[in-house]
């Protein structure tokens, strides 16, 4: 079970932004060599940026509160996609990672 909980996905004309959240109380910090975003095209896409949590290996007490991810704009066409933190990074302790998101009955806001 994961402790970081995938909640939000906006797409804009420019990048894909994703919310996340521990359920629990961790020290977080972004991965970002080795993070995977990719859509069931087999296409990646970039890591631009990261708000309300650093880089590693700078981690920041959190827990239930929100930080997000900006990567390149995902394809119109995908259905999917699959978003995972390398495990064999040097500053992963408990690597997370999200399989076959769906991307077609999306209800967020």
């Amino acid at each position: 079970m994961n402790v970081v909980v995938l909640d939000q996905v906006c797409i804009t004309e420019k990048d894909t932004k994703l919310r996340l959240y521990t359920k629990e109380s961790k020290k977080v910090c972004v991965l970002k060599e080795g993070m995977l975003f990719q859509d069931d095209l087999g296409t990646s896409f970039s890591f631009l940026k990261s708000e309300g949590v650093g880089l590693c290996p700078k981690r920041t007490q959190m827990k239930q509160k929100p930080f997000f991810l900006y990567f390149d704009r995902i394809s119109n066409e995908a259905t999917t996609f699959d978003l995972v933190e390398d495990k064999n990074a040097k500053h992963a302790h408990i690597p997370w990672s999200f399989y076959k998101v769906d991307l077609t009955s999306c209800q967020w806001k």
